[in-house]
């Protein structure tokens, strides 16, 4: 499985060195920590879904979750809003940091352990 270790690391820091390049931006609002942490975070929430449901639709459930997030983000505040909105928070909130890093980690250590769930072949009718 160490393949799947270099893979996952490699193709993760090429993400987070090229893509805040591309940001405009404030830095200390949402400018490139916002998109590293948000790389991070999105990449180990799409490598547990490779786990549970296939790398074909690992693409799924982080699509669905930060859309929900942005939807649900402009009501009402509270304590934990910074850990379930990580992906709409400034970024330097620490405990958005905490929970993307805590989501990469989670993803990612299922991701080498395991792989992405075999799939069957597909239908071509």
């Amino acid at each position: 499985m160490p393949g799947y270790a270099k893979a996952l690391t490699g193709l993760t820091a090429l993400a987070a060195v090229l893509l805040p390049l591309a940001v405009l931006g404030h830095p200390e609002v949402f400018g490139p920590p916002t998109v590293i942490r948000n790389t991070l975070g999105c990449t180990g929430v799409t490598a547990a879904a490779a786990v549970l449901l296939g790398a074909r639709l690992s693409w799924l459930p982080p699509f669905a979750y930060v859309g929900a997030v942005y939807l649900a983000s402009a009501g009402p505040h509270g304590r934990w809003t910074a850990l379930w909105a990580w992906p709409v928070q400034p970024g330097a909130q620490p405990a958005a940091w905490a929970a993307a890093l805590g989501a990469f980690a989670v993803g990612g250590g299922l991701y080498v352990v395991h792989g992405a769930r075999p799939e069957g072949p597909r239908s071509g009718g």
